[in-house]
């Protein structure tokens, strides 16, 4: 197995006093990254295979497709994929990117160790000429630490993962995107599109319950961090679609009355029909975009579509360098 480099910077105390000012916020929520533990990362990857996660399968069709044209216009020598999960998707590329150069490096970068090593597992195979890097750390907060390179780099980052993000969080971390690409390097990213409401929120709420189990393992994890009191089955799942912000909203609504000790120790009463918002998931419009490339220094040099433009793939540049 393939070392994993750790590069994540611990802030412990500061994200005590984060999560004690969340839960006792009027409208409660807990970090988005939690929700990827090596089990939640496990979940997940099974939800990207229920028939209702269309954005997955859309998204590694657009790739196979044109994953070449990627390749050759972006000149890519080095692959580096945040949030990288399992990489499955990512193969199609790698293959391309050995097709013109002698040697690839792939830099799989994410919060959780389980999906690096998925995403090794993966990939280790594919070709003596492919070099993987495994990085463990947060992109929230370490991209400014990344080390760059003298070879053109294609940093990644799909499946719309920049949904997830609010307008701020968003631009802050597209910004720090464009501030440490050089100007042979390139960026794909990875959006979902606005499209029929039902889509959307069938995507979220899956037959199976595999997305409920996903929100649900947050508590744990917060549980284990902080050393929180938070029972998963006193939480449903609650993910609906707002349709003036264009993003689906996954809570986790009580549906018992019940006492969380905080890391502070103080006690939170939590009652009947509370709820704890866990992730966002924004759906993107090109007017939405367009305004958000240009606030972050972007500029889009192709756009990747399916023929129900259900999902769209970026390949942007460093507005510096124009």
């Amino acid at each position: 197995m393939r070392k994993i480099e750790s590069i994540s910077s611990g802030r412990v105390s500061k994200n005590k006093e984060n999560i004690i000012s969340l839960l006792k916020n009027k409208n409660k929520s807990l970090p988005t990254k939690y929700l990827y533990d090596d089990l939640g990362s496990k979940l997940f990857e099974e939800i990207c295979d229920t028939e209702e996660y269309y954005l997955t399968r859309t998204e590694k069709e657009i790739i196979d497709q044109y994953s070449m044209d990627i390749i050759d216009t972006s000149c890519a020598q080095e692959i580096f994929e945040l949030g990288s999960g399992s990489s499955k998707k990512t193969k199609r590329l790698i293959l391309n990117a050995l097709e013109n150069n002698d040697n690839v490096t792939y830099f799989s970068f994410d919060i959780s160790a389980k999906a690096l090593k998925m995403s090794y597992n993966q990939l280790r195979k594919i070709s003596n000429k492919l070099h993987i890097r495994l990085i463990k750390g947060d992109f929230n907060n370490d991209l400014n630490i990344l080390s760059s390179s003298k070879k053109n780099r294609l940093y990644m980052f799909l499946g719309s993962t920049i949904g997830n993000f609010d307008d701020i969080q968003a631009k802050k971390f597209l910004s720090d995107i464009s501030n440490i690409m050089k100007e042979n390097d390139s960026f794909l990213l990875g959006v979902d599109r606005v499209k029929d409401e039902k889509i959307i929120k069938m995507a979220y709420n899956d037959k199976k319950g595999i997305t409920g189990k996903f929100n649900k393992n947050i508590l744990n994890v917060v549980n284990k961090e902080y050393k929180l009191n938070f029972n998963e089955n006193n939480f449903a799942h609650n993910a609906k679609y707002n349709v003036q912000k264009s993003q689906i909203e996954m809570y986790l609504e009580a549906i018992t009355q019940q006492s969380i000790i905080l890391p502070n120790k103080e006690s939170l009463d939590i009652n009947i029909g509370d709820k704890i918002l866990t992730e966002i998931s924004r759906k993107f419009s090109e007017k939405t975009l367009k305004m958000l490339f240009n606030k972050s220094a972007l500029v889009p040099i192709k756009c990747y579509t399916d023929k129900k433009n259900y999902f769209s793939l970026y390949l942007l540049k460093a507005k510096k360098y124009f």
